[in-house]
């Protein structure tokens, strides 16, 4: 029997492995994708610099190539050729190019836990679908599409729903993402958003489970996993341009946080690309995604 609408995994991506990650991160075939990455259990730094916390998903539009390096688990994506937009109206359309910031910065987006479960329900249906040996393009571009609405919705309604603790944790973001290389006391971090360090840490403590302090050292982690990963500095280097002024306690710092020296780290790194490099690969075949991930 001829099964028709079969799914083209040169157009469509879903892959929620590390390793397979990394091997699509550093694909040039890429660039012809519009990316949603979910960090569900994970943070992140793209190669601007910017830190992409845990519980948001972060867009990429096509030709616009942007290295990202996550640290934890539970990093997903979900990648698409502009086919799967093209037969739909042309407002949708115009909305998904706006929700992709063709023309401006890469949009990240918070997630509340609600809206992080229902969108793993569509996730799950979506997985189904692009592992299924008679997996359709159709069901496959629907779901795509359940997907993507939801986070116009979230987009366009982002400051009018949000809480003023929620609207606080985004102010925090943007600040850390600005000062975190100068700047690692709390009550810094406070006086900008007009709160105490106490009220600060319990807000949010409450909404992420993470102190200020915390956040910091995470955004410090990433940037010194960015430089050592993409850089041709020395691990001194590294430490004075994130303003540790002793080497040895930057390597202190980094190995109580991440279990590895940077040495260490920057060895590991070296040793997994050569193992995950592979000349013209396609990633998007042979990927097998796991439900527990998008739970």
């Amino acid at each position: 029997m001829h099964f028709t609408h079969p799914i083209d995994h040169n157009k469509f991506v879903l892959i929620t492995k590390s390793a397979e990650m990394k091997a699509y991160i550093q694909n040039s075939s890429r660039e012809a994708f519009f990316e949603i990455f979910w960090l569900m259990k994970s943070t992140g730094v793209d190669d601007k610099g910017n830190f992409l916390p845990e519980s948001s998903v972060y867009l990429i539009p096509p030709l616009r190539s942007t290295t990202l390096h996550f640290s934890g688990g539970g990093t997903g994506l979900i990648a698409f050729r502009r086919e799967y937009l093209e037969e739909d109206d042309k407002e949708y359309a115009l909305d998904v190019f706006n929700l992709f910031q063709m023309q401006a910065e890469n949009l990240w987006l918070p997630l509340s836990t609600s809206t992080s479960s229902m969108l793993g329900h569509v996730v799950r249906l979506m997985e189904y679908e692009y592992t299924h040996q008679k997996g359709t393009y159709l069901a496959l571009k629907a779901l795509l599409k359940v997907f993507l609405l939801h986070l116009i919705r979230i987009h366009q309604n982002a400051f009018l729903d949000q809480s003023l603790d929620q609207k606080r944790i985004y102010e925090i973001k943007k600040l850390l993402d600005r000062y975190f290389n100068k700047e690692r006391k709390v009550h810094f971090y406070a006086e900008k958003v007009g709160l105490s360090p106490k009220r600060l840490n319990q807000i949010l403590l409450k909404n992420i489970k993470k102190t200020m302090t915390q956040l910091v050292h995470d955004r410090l982690v990433l940037e010194a996993k960015r430089k050592i990963v993409s850089s041709d500095l020395t691990i001194k280097e590294i430490a004075y341009t994130l303003n540790f002024t002793d080497h040895s306690y930057f390597g202190r710092f980094f190995k109580k946080q991440t279990g590895l020296s940077p040495q260490a780290y920057k060895a590991s790194e070296a040793r997994e690309n050569r193992i995950n490099k592979v000349d013209n690969i396609e990633p998007t075949k042979g990927i097998e995604a796991t439900k527990e991930n998008f739970e």
